[in-house]
C-alpha cells in the first residue's frame, strides 16, 4: 500500500523528531510520503481567500485527479477503530491520499472534492500538529489491523 499526505508548508524543527519517529514506524506497514506544497502567500499582502485558493490549486495539481480524504475540523469524528477500517478499505485499493489544509484553513474546492472529511477533534490544531496526529493514527490503525499491541 502507498500512502501520500499533502500539506502546505513544511514541518517545523520542534516537530521534526515526532515526524521522523512516526514515518519510520509506518514504513514497516506501508510506503508513505508526505508532500509539502507551497504556502499560498503572505497574509500581509494577500487575502485569506486568495491564499487558500492558491494552496488548493497546488494540492489538486499534485493529486492529479486521485481521490483523497480531507482532514477537516468540520469533518466526521472517528475513533481509532473506525479510522483503521478506512485504512483497511484503502489498503485494498492500494493507496490512500490525505490532505491537510494550511495555516489559514481549507479552500471550498478541496472540501467539495474530498471523498470524505475526517475530523481529528473538536479542538483546533496547527496544520503541522495535525500532520503529526494523522501520522500517529495511521500507525495506530496499522497496529489495530495487525492485532498488535500499541503502547507509545
Amino acid at each position: 500500500m502507498k500512502i501520500e499526505i499533502f500539506i502546505p508548508g513544511k514541518i517545523s524543527r520542534h516537530l521534526k523528531e515526532a515526524f521522523d519517529f512516526y514515518l519510520n514506524k509506518i514504513k514497516r506497514f506501508s510506503k508513505i510520503k508526505v508532500i509539502f506544497t507551497k504556502l499560498g502567500g503572505d497574509v500581509n499582502t494577500l487575502s485569506k481567500e486568495v491564499i487558500l485558493k492558491k494552496e488548493a490549486e497546488d494540492i489538486l495539481k499534485k493529486l492529479n485527479g486521485k481521490e483523497f480524504y480531507l482532514i477537516d475540523l468540520h469533518g466526521q469524528k472517528l475513533d481509532s477503530i473506525q479510522f483503521s477500517k478506512i485504512l483497511e478499505e484503502q489498503k485494498l485499493n492500494g493507496e490512500m491520499n490525505l490532505v491537510i489544509g494550511g495555516p489559514l484553513g481549507i479552500d471550498e474546492e478541496l472540501i467539495n472534492k474530498a471523498k470524505k472529511r475526517i475530523s481529528l477533534s473538536d479542538l483546533t490544531f496547527t496544520h503541522e500538529l495535525a500532520l503529526i496526529l494523522v501520522l500517529e493514527q495511521i500507525f495506530r490503525g496499522f497496529k489495530i489491523l495487525n492485532n498488535e499491541k500499541y503502547h507509545y
